[in-house]
């Protein structure tokens, strides 16, 4: 017995997979502020959950946040009451389900993948995603994404069971609709559909052969699953919809889901093959086996005679057409015309103009073999009968079914973010560890595994190069020459401070990625993959230890708080001032969620609204946020500043200000000149 089957069998497997992502990804859990815009939105809805008793309505401040089931809100919710509780303002504890929800996701992928392609194979695959940087980076952001992708990969491992075995089994039936429903309380019909494709892909592959193979999906419908789904699902969909007098579905499906399905959300949109070019860095170190795992499904699925090559042939025809149809289609709708008026042709043409129809790709792809699978020469040209296939066959079609149709929904999806394509992610590690058996067993695939080494190389090179203090230094210039209210010197004498952070990590990283290669070539595969999961893991820390925690001119949340901290600014922090600290602060020109989180304002002055000190001495001190680059506010934020300073001169109040601290906000690349203002009616702190 090999090294590889000890490891894999037993109770061994399992913790070691655990502790694959759930190591990865701990140092990002507790070192990290809050970085990610949404990750904010998400933790603060669920904050105000505890905070209100409100466990049906999701609120953002003062405004219902109908975007997303309760679900994630509940488990973050629950993680912050059993820790911590929803004052202490710490975002670590929104973090941990999907900590370990992505976590579990590993142990699920190897869970799916045993019937399918043995544990073997499944345990190499369930390594190589579970250290893939996307999943370890969205397993420490407080969203929905490391559940999701843990429930839905469950799902389909029972699904798996059901598509292998053909013996109906109820218990996998069950399993498959309580995933479900707890899915769709996490994040909607994501997961279903991500579900869907992997059966209906596999169904219409196994359709033709008078029935035979294609019933294995028939106890599904055995009615307590989809009783178990309803009964998860609709009480919930009930509450929310009475508790927001049905806004709550106008929000999530007529905004929310509309505008991804429509056009590029909130400023999310991409080039073409966005997810394929961002393949190198966010599955690495997975990308080692990539191109042999496709090597090794097409050795095992291609055609076997003249006709199925012929049959091969035309149905890629027919998918390249519809594909450039719709790519094309894509493009030339915005240049429509606009025409005004409510006339049947410019209703038409308005609604033209915005639609985007790529999303249907996969499923018009699926129509297609439904359509040629119905022919009766099909079985002639490519049998897919029990009677024609082997399991391993069967296995790897389900398995690329899932991983295809899912990469290709949402990589022609008009909204494109990075975290979008993770549900395909455990589908393409099953796939690199039945490539890595192969490879082990002898198997030759010198072309691919030469493509995989420069892939595996650019993702590890570009992963090593952004993680450099050299290319941080780089971009602090770039940032300090956009700033209009301070010098690019007296910015970048600021910034001294985080131009350089510990390098023994990013070095041992370097040399892992270069034992991965080295091995590699060698073909000695296993060493080779065990030296990418551990490079991996060695820039994955690197980055969440060092590089990330340092430099606090990308991290305006923490930026602010320093400015705050200059004029005893932060509410509910006076432990070490001389004086009493606000109960809210007001801001001026920055409104970022994780500033809001962080802080626990609930007051924040958009810039266009006029502003008056108030007349009450009790409502001091007050204090400002201002940021003196906002380039929007109307009227002008010096001019605003001018005006508080005039009025507290009348009110005879006493004004600190705190040293100006610069920084870049992340999320839409304008520079930050925070100053702190402090108004008080008793004398000035320390005064």
């Amino acid at each position: 017995m090999t090294l590889l089957d000890r490891i894999s069998t037993g109770w061994k497997a399992w913790v070691l997979l655990f502790v694959i992502t759930l190591g990865a990804a701990a140092p990002g859990v507790f070192n990290l502020p809050a970085l990610d815009r949404d990750e904010s939105r998400f933790a603060q809805a669920s904050k105000q959950m505890l905070e209100s008793g409100d466990y049906i309505r999701l609120r953002y401040q003062d405004e219902l946040r109908n975007k997303k089931p309760a679900g994630i809100h509940w488990l973050q919710a629950g993680a912050t009451a059993l820790f911590t509780g929803a004052e202490a303002k710490q975002i670590w504890t929104y973090r941990v389900p999907s900590w370990l929800g992505a976590a579990f996701a590993t142990l699920a992928c190897f869970w799916c993948g045993i019937p399918l392609i043995g544990r073997r194979a499944s345990f190499l695959g369930a390594a190589l995603f579970g250290a893939t940087l996307l999943l370890t980076s969205e397993a420490h952001i407080s969203k929905t994404d490391g559940v999701l992708v843990f429930l839905t990969t469950l799902s389909i491992g029972a699904l798996a069971r059901l598509y292998m075995r053909h013996d109906q089994s109820k218990r996998m039936a069950i399993l498959f609709w309580t995933t479900m429903g707890l899915v769709f309380l996490i994040k909607g019909p994501v997961g279903p559909m991500v579900a869907a494709y992997a059966g209906l892909g596999a169904w219409v592959w196994t359709k033709s052969a008078g029935g035979k193979g294609g019933d294995w999906w028939k106890v599904l419908v055995w009615w307590p699953g989809p009783l178990i789904f309803v009964a998860l699902v609709l009480p919930w969909f009930l509450w929310i919809q009475a508790a927001t007098g049905g806004e709550f579905i106008k929000g999530a499906v007529g905004k929310d889901l509309k505008d991804k399905f429509t056009g590029a959300s909130e400023g999310h949109g991409g080039w073409p093959f966005y997810h394929l070019t961002h393949l190198p860095a966010w599955f690495f170190p997975a990308t080692l086996m990539i191109a042999p795992a496709c090597m090794a499904a097409w050795q095992r699925l291609k055609p076997r005679n003249d006709l199925g090559w012929k049959w091969l042939r035309d149905s890629a025809l027919i998918a390249a057409v519809v594909f450039a149809f719709l790519t094309v289609l894509l493009y030339a709708l915005p240049m429509l015309p606009h025409p005004a008026g409510t006339g049947l042709v410019a209703k038409t043409l308005g609604t033209l103009s915005t639609l985007k129809t790529l999303p249907a790709y996969p499923a018009l792809l699926l129509a297609v073999f439904w359509h040629i699978s119905g022919r009766d020469d099909w079985k002639r040209r490519w049998p897919i009968g029990i009677d024609g296939l082997t399991d391993e066959t069967r296995a790897i079609r389900f398995i690329v079914a899932w991983a295809a149709l899912t990469f290709v929904f949402f990589e022609l999806m008009p909204t494109l973010l990075s975290h979008y394509i993770l549900p395909a992610y455990p589908a393409m590690g099953l796939l690199c560890g039945y490539a890595a058996v192969q490879l082990m067993d002898g198997v030759r695939m010198p072309v691919s595994r030469w493509i995989s080494l420069v892939l595996f190389a650019i993702g590890g090179i570009l992963l090593l190069v952004v993680s450099f203090p050299g290319v941080a230094v780089f971009y602090m210039e770039e940032t300090a020459a956009d700033f209009t209210t301070a010098a690019a010197s007296q910015v970048l004498e600021s910034w001294t401070a985080y131009r350089s952070f510990p390098l023994w990590l990013w070095w041992g990283a370097f040399a892992l990625t270069g034992l991965a290669i080295i091995e590699f070539a060698r073909r000695r595969d296993s060493l080779a993959i065990l030296f990418a999961i551990v490079a991996s893991v060695a820039i994955g820390w690197h980055i969440r230890i060092f590089m990330l925690p340092s430099q606090v001119w990308l991290q305006p949340t923490e930026t602010a708080r320093m400015a705050l901290e200059d004029v005893c600014g932060v509410p509910g922090d006076d432990a070490d001032c001389d004086t009493s600290a606000p109960v809210r602060v007001l801001a001026l020109g920055y409104a970022e969620p994780s500033y809001i989180l962080t802080l626990g304002t609930q007051n924040l002055h958009p810039p266009e609204t006029p502003l008056d000190l108030p007349a009450d001495p009790s409502a001091y001190p007050v204090v400002y946020l201002v940021n003196f680059e906002d380039r929007k506010a109307e009227p002008a934020i010096i001019d605003e500043v001018a005006n508080l300073r005039a009025q507290a001169e009348k009110l005879d109040l006493c004004v600190t200000e705190s040293d100006p601290h610069y920084a870049l906000n992340y999320s839409n690349g304008d520079p930050v000149n925070f100053r702190a203002i402090r108004f008080d009616t008793d004398g000035c702190p320390g005064g």
